[in-house]
């Protein structure tokens, strides 16, 4: 008998472990609506595709924080686990969204910025509505009260002057929510996915998770303070991207260089982003990188003292937010890709911000 319940737990502990994993996708999305701008929106029935997806496949939809505090211990989240995130809190997310949502007893994640609720603008939930998604199963993460390009120095102001002022829009808006919702937070989304390692300092000392918009998994190793999500909109939302989005892996990177991270338009072949690949059941010699107009770009290994040192050279970009994407295919699970994802912002050769 005691022969026979070992046994069992050997054959429990294999199923479990199975049936877990060390890493989780995170979706993004603004509007759920044919109405809006397309480069913020999924139409509801390409949102209802995204669900049914979800659903017939065997998908474990979790809360954002559940993930982040689960992984953030180095404890397994059950395979196939995706989180469903939502910035702005628009109206279409409580008409649209949250049936689908609710249908399914998924949660999901609201990050509100609080000035827009305040003052009633078009398009946005009010107070009551926010309400009604808490008891629907959301959960809510701050996205600031301004909603401004943080990143950025006002005129005439100093490095202390702008920290002063970005940590007092977030604190601002943590007061609101708590205030009309009762709710703590610790999850903060950048607005507009824009982060420097500046604004990440003043992120940590808030204690917030730093929640971006860079594509890629998360794992176990995952930075806290640039997390990754996978933006779904009209042009990145079809059912081959969105396949290729929750069956992502994290690719496995370390000893990232990539400063700087505001860069001048036309100066930026000067600069590389560099960092090692450590062991994973991917294809390392089939990594590729691609910028953020799709272009494949040549990947340079070094020799030397550490192995697998992967540079890339960065492209003559354009003014505004910028990326590269790296992915490499899975040694065993046919169309599974590990992603890795990095963010710049550039300005225009004068010095002057892009404009959105």
């Amino acid at each position: 008998m005691r022969i026979f319940c070992i046994s069992l737990l050997i054959v429990l502990l294999h199923v479990l472990s199975v049936h877990a994993a060390d890493h989780a996708v995170i979706l993004l999305y603004h509007h759920v609506s044919s109405e809006t701008p397309s480069s913020t929106s999924v139409s509801p029935e390409v949102f209802r595709q995204h669900l049914d997806y979800l659903g017939s496949e065997g998908f474990n939809v979790l809360s954002l924080s559940q993930v982040l505090k689960t992984l953030a211990k180095g404890e397994a989240v059950p395979d196939q686990t995706v989180s469903i995130t939502y910035d702005d809190a628009y109206q279409s997310v409580f008409d649209q969204a949250m049936p689908m949502l609710r249908k399914r007893n998924w949660p999901f994640t609201v990050f509100v910025n609080t000035q827009a609720i305040d003052r009633g603008y078009r398009n946005y939930l009010g107070w009551n509505k926010l309400r009604l998604l808490l008891d629907a199963g959301a959960e809510i993460g701050n996205h600031s009260h301004s909603h401004a390009h943080l990143v950025r120095y006002l005129d005439g102001e100093s490095e202390q002057q702008w920290r002063t002022r970005v940590k007092e829009d977030m604190i601002l808006a943590q007061q609101r929510l708590k205030g009309e919702l009762g709710v703590d937070v610790d999850m903060f989304a950048y607005p507009f996915g824009e982060h420097t390692p500046e604004l990440q300092k003043i992120v940590s000392t808030l204690g917030y998770y730093g929640i971006a918009q860079q594509s890629g998994a998360v794992g176990h190793s995952f930075d806290r303070l640039a997390i990754p999500r996978f933006p779904m909109a009209t042009n990145y939302a079809d059912m081959n991207r969105f396949f290729t989005s929750v069956h992502s892996r994290p690719l496995p990177v370390t000893g990232v260089t990539s400063r700087p991270v505001v860069q001048i338009a036309g100066m930026n072949s000067q600069y590389k982003l560099a960092f090692t690949l450590l062991p994973g059941e991917y294809r390392a010699n089939d990594l590729a990188c691609y910028s953020s107009s799709g272009e494949k770009l040549e990947l340079m290994r070094e020799e030397g003292v550490v192995a697998n040192r992967i540079s890339v050279q960065l492209p003559d970009w354009s003014a505004g937010r910028r990326k590269i994407n790296c992915t490499a295919p899975s040694s065993v699970k046919k169309g599974v890709y590990y992603w890795y994802s990095h963010l710049w912002l550039v300005k225009h050769p004068d010095g002057k911000w892009f404009s959105e």
